[in-house]
Parts: C-alpha cells; structure tokens; sequence
C-alpha cells in the first residue's frame, strides 16, 4: 500500500472514531439532560399502590399508610374461613375503596385458586376503616394487596 494510501486510511480510521467518541457523548449528554428532567423519586410521592414504594403503605410501615393497610388487612383476616388451612399459600387482591371504606370492586389475581377465592369472601364479608385523611384515600383507592396465609 502506498504511503499516501495509508495515511488516507489512518485518517480515515481516526474521524470514523472520533464521530463515534462524539455520537457517544452526545447521547450521554441527552440522557443525562432527560434523567434531570424526570425526579427519580417524584416528589410528593408517597406510593402507587397500597403496599408499592415511596417508602409508605407497606404493611410494617409506621406511618398512617401502613397502618391503614394493616387494618384492611386484619378486616380481612378476620372474615377469613378456617386461616390455618392457608399457610404458605398466597393471592393478590385488588380492592376498590370509596371514601367512608366501603369495598366498591373486590377481584383477585396471581395466587392460589383456592385461597384467593376464600381471600376475596372475606373481603366482601369484612368491615373496613374509614379513610380520614385525603391523601391516604387517594393513595388507597384503587388498592393491591399481596395477600400470604
């Protein structure tokens, strides 16, 4: 190869990566800009679901979250027929609420047929507690539980 060739070449080579350095950095710098636009933790946040994240609703949660998915719980829990015949077994329940606690929509999914079919008797069977505060009832309103026996 001639020698002007290779310096062709070698230039070549050199501008195919620094274009690639720069398209690299330039997606860096978008994802960068994106992720700044966009809270990790969204504020104001305090769950997606009854028992999701932003640290509240969990069933030991020491807070108001916590406590009121602690009393559903145990509403349920003591509707439930004959509880040592379910151990190990699990069911996501998912609870409509309006304001006052009244269940206005009870279904189950992923879980043990059987359990998840006495879980979700008991829940129409059970008495829940009201929602006092508006941000717990925004928050409960439309609930999943993942129900272990």
């Amino acid at each position: 190869m001639p020698i002007l060739l290779k310096f062709k070449w070698i230039e070549e080579q050199e501008v195919g990566s620094s274009e690639t350095v720069k398209k690299i950095g330039m997606l860096a710098v978008v994802v960068s800009l994106a992720a700044g636009c966009a809270p990790l933790h969204p504020s104001g946040c305090h769950k997606t679901t009854a028992t999701g994240n932003c640290s509240s609703g969990r069933w030991d949660d020491q807070d108001e979250w916590g406590a009121q998915a602690r009393a559903i719980r145990a509403a349920i829990n003591a509707k439930l027929d004959a509880r040592q015949n379910w151990k190990g077994k699990k069911c996501r329940l998912h609870i409509e609420f309006a304001q006052d606690g009244t269940a206005l929509n009870i279904s189950t999914s992923n879980g043990n047929k059987g359990y998840c079919e006495a879980i979700k008797s008991a829940a129409h069977k059970a008495k829940f507690p009201a929602f006092n505060n508006p941000e717990v009832y925004r928050d409960f309103q439309k609930s999943g539980f993942d129900m272990r026996g």
